[in-house]
């Protein structure tokens, strides 16, 4: 594996990360992907990502936002949920370049491709909450579905189990990780790290599936594959 990534070259790793859950014996398997910015020549992003849910085959994918960063990059996101969507439930909310596209046109393309749109909802799958707004949860494992990170302190106080986000990308350039933290990007972003835990709550952070300037140095692109349970 090289340092320095140009357009995506290399491989999309898979980070895993396993959670308990009291009173389980079986496993809820989630992957979440955040960052995907499809554009017009981003086919091998969607490829990469189809087939990291072909090979680990989870329960249900968690999309979390910036998902698209230009029209032409829509056809792709319905590509990616229809082909993902043969395997498990696809659920999805909105980034911030989703809302400088059009949040409406992102919706309609993951809603017609067979996805379901998270922003503002909750699911219960496997008995776990999923919301996709931040709101105090019920009295069961819980996980909030993010873009941003910096909405863990508010998450925590919910009493959200886990909080899934993105966003940063690691900051694309990582010089020094210092225990979960990833540097020199946490000089200026608190929450530029891998894992992060107040109280019970604990967030995980994605270094995301691709950027919208693609290069990166030692900070390899990742989707987060949760085993629960």
């Amino acid at each position: 594996m090289h340092r320095l990534e140009i357009r995506a070259s290399q491989s999309l790793q898979v980070r895993e990360v396993c959670l308990a859950q009291n009173g389980r014996d079986d496993k809820t398997v989630i992957l979440y992907a955040s960052d995907l910015h499809l554009a017009r020549g981003t086919e091998h992003i969607a490829e990469q990502l189809c087939a990291a849910v072909e090979s680990v085959r989870p329960q249900i994918v968690l999309l979390g936002g910036d998902l698209a960063d230009t029209q032409a990059g829509l056809p792709l996101l319905a590509d990616v949920i229809h082909n993902m969507s043969r395997i498990c439930p696809v659920w999805a909310i909105s980034g911030n370049h989703d809302q400088v596209l059009g949040i409406e046109w992102v919706q309609r393309c993951v809603e017609r491709a067979g996805g379901c749109w998270l922003d503002g909802e909750s699911c219960n799958f496997n008995g776990i909450q999923i919301d996709g707004c931040c709101r105090p949860v019920e009295n069961h494992f819980s996980i909030l579905c993010a873009h941003d990170p910096a909405i863990f302190p508010q998450a925590a106080r919910y009493g959200y189990d886990l909080v899934l986000a993105g966003h940063l990308h690691g900051s694309q350039c990582v010089l020094l990780k210092r225990g979960d933290l990833l540097y020199p990007g946490a000089l200026f972003f608190s929450w530029n790290g891998e894992q992060f835990q107040q109280g019970k709550s604990t967030m995980i952070v994605s270094r995301g599936v691709n950027d919208t300037l693609p290069v990166r140095w030692n900070c390899p692109r990742e989707v987060i594959l949760c085993k629960i349970g």
